[in-house]
Parts: structure tokens; sequence; C-alpha cells
């Protein structure tokens, strides 16, 4: 069997003093790979500060102070990091002779952090009518929902395992099932474009705007669309300086971003429905929902709450316009 790649590293309490020549030597004597800087740990702070506890309030500034001053005078914590074995070893050794610091060697299992990172997103099964799958897997899994949206997450956009994310497909397919009007849509925020992908995917015909503030956002939404053997010209792809072009009526608006925007929104979201459309708000966490239902309903009495559904600790709300 091969042997799999390791790194190594030596973790050290080191003196404020030795800090910079530590640093340097480790590169320029030990072939060190990269030094980080790591806090102190919260045991540590317990023993500082003995049997005080600051526990759900403020801590006053003097023992934040108190603190920083034994952390000082006691030195660093400093990782060290080698891609050999006997380097590291040497440099503890070093450490430990030259000038009395004493230090933890661990080994660690290098990983190809691209397949660790693909673990985390599994196929997720929204209803029997839409799946969401990761793109390396679009060959080989298979599915038995009616649709399927191929997605490459990129920069953390929603996946559709987000909890967000899927809570918006689930009111989506309730519209569906009661025969809504969708050939409107806008996905404000739309991130990896799962909302407006989904949308056009159960009607090619429909009219879908995607709109987000991050340029790198609707690169990863174009990569979306032609996983999902769609045409970026199927889509009007709009960043701020486009806003004018969202000055329309829609049948269906997705806002999947947080309460803050939300409410920062809401004068513009409010006034995005043609009578009868839906609106789905989601990125918020339980109980945030009420305040942004209050504003909407405030900001536009037409606009009537429907109902809200929930996933874990977070919240989608359904609005439509009369």
């Amino acid at each position: 069997m091969m042997r799999m790649e390791k790194y190594y590293f030596i973790e050290a309490l080191v003196p404020l003093s030795l800090e910079d020549s530590l640093d340097s030597l480790a590169h320029a004597e030990y072939s060190c790979t990269g030094v980080e800087e790591f806090a102190i740990d919260e045991a540590r702070v317990d023993e500082i500060l003995g049997e005080r506890s600051y526990s759900g309030g403020d801590v006053p500034e003097s023992v934040i102070s108190e603190v920083e001053d034994v952390v000082k005078s006691e030195g660093v914590f400093k990782k060290y990091y080698f891609s050999s074995e006997k380097e590291a070893k040497a440099f503890a050794n070093f450490l430990l002779k030259e000038h009395d610091v004493k230090s933890r060697y661990i080994a660690e299992d290098v990983k190809d952090w691209n397949e660790e990172w693909k673990k985390s997103y599994k196929p997720i099964i929204v209803g029997e009518e839409l799946e969401i799958i990761p793109s390396w897997d679009k060959e080989t899994y298979k599915s038995e929902s009616q649709k399927k949206v191929y997605i490459y997450p990129g920069m953390g956009f929603g996946t559709g395992s987000h909890e967000t994310t899927f809570l918006c497909l689930k009111l989506y397919l309730k519209l569906l099932r009661n025969q809504k009007n969708t050939s409107e849509c806008l996905d404000f925020g739309c991130g990896s474009g799962i909302l407006g992908i989904a949308t056009k995917l159960f009607d090619a015909n429909a009219k879908v705007d995607l709109y987000d503030i991050d340029p790198q956002a609707l690169e990863n939404s174009i990569q979306n669309i032609e996983l999902n053997d769609m045409s970026e010209n199927e889509f009007s792809l709009l960043l701020p300086k486009d806003r004018e072009q969202i000055n329309k009526k829609y049948n269906l608006v997705y806002a999947n971003i947080l309460q803050n925007v939300l409410l920062l929104e809401t004068d513009y979201l409010t006034n995005s429905l043609h009578s009868g459309g839906a609106l789905i708000l989601s990125g918020l966490l339980a109980g945030q929902e009420e305040e942004v239902i209050k504003n909407y309903k405030e900001k536009n009495p037409n606009l009537q709450f429907v109902e809200t559904i929930k996933k874990g600790d977070w919240v989608a709300v359904l609005m439509e316009m009369n």
C-alpha cells in the first residue's frame, strides 16, 4: 500500500523577544514552509482569570488588558510547518536546547482539499419533482426525481444543501403545484443562480433575471447555466450598474439574502410584483421573519403574508400581491 504523504508542524509558546529571529531561522536553517500565529485558548484565559466569571456579560476593559499583559509576558503561540519530519524534529530540538522552549510535534496526513471540500456537497432531494446534484456527480449519479439541477458551488454560493436555498425551492414547488404563474422571475441576490435555473428548468419559456452585487456570483451562475445545458443568452445577468433594468414587475421574486439586506431593499422588493405575484424571502434565522413580514406589509398593504416554512434554524417566507 502506498504511504500517504504527510506534513509536520511544531507548536510552541515563543517569547516575544525571540519571535522574529526564530521565524527567520526556521525558514533559513530548517526549511520551514510557513509560520502561523494562533490565539490563546479558552482554558488559558480561564486559568488567568481564576474564579472570576463574565459569562453572558461584557468583560471589563481592565480584565481584557490583564489577559493581554499576561499573554505578552508569556509569549506568543506559534505553529511552524515543515514538509520534512527530520527538519521539524531538528527545529523542536533546537528550541529546547538553545532557548529552553518546549514544543509539541504533530504529523498529519496531507489531504486533497479539493476532494475533501466536495465531500460536503451531496445530492439533495427537494421533492419528488426536483433534485440538486453536484456537477462532479452528473455522469454517475442516478436520480429518480423528475427534474435535476446540476450545480458547481463556487465562493460559498447556494448549492441547494444550505437550508435557505432548499426552503426557497420547496416554496417554489408548492407554487407550481398550485399552478401559479412564474413566467417572469427575478432571482435577487442570485449567488450560484440555482433558483433562477430551477425556474427555467420547469418553464423553458420563463424570462429569468439573475441579479447580484458580486461579479463572481454571476460568473458562477454562468458556469451553472452551462452545466444544465442552457445558454447564458436565455438569462439576463445583472449587476448594480444594471439596476435600472430590473425596475419592472415579476410574477415571482426570490430574495435569498440576509435580514439586514431584506430590510434595506423593502421598498424595491415590495413593489416588484405583478398582481397575484409571489415573493419568496429567505436567509432568515428563526425569529427574524417577524420584523421582515411587518416591514413588508407596512410598505405595501397589497402584499399579503401567506406562510413560513422552516428547516433547522432557518426560515423562508412566502408573500403574495393582491
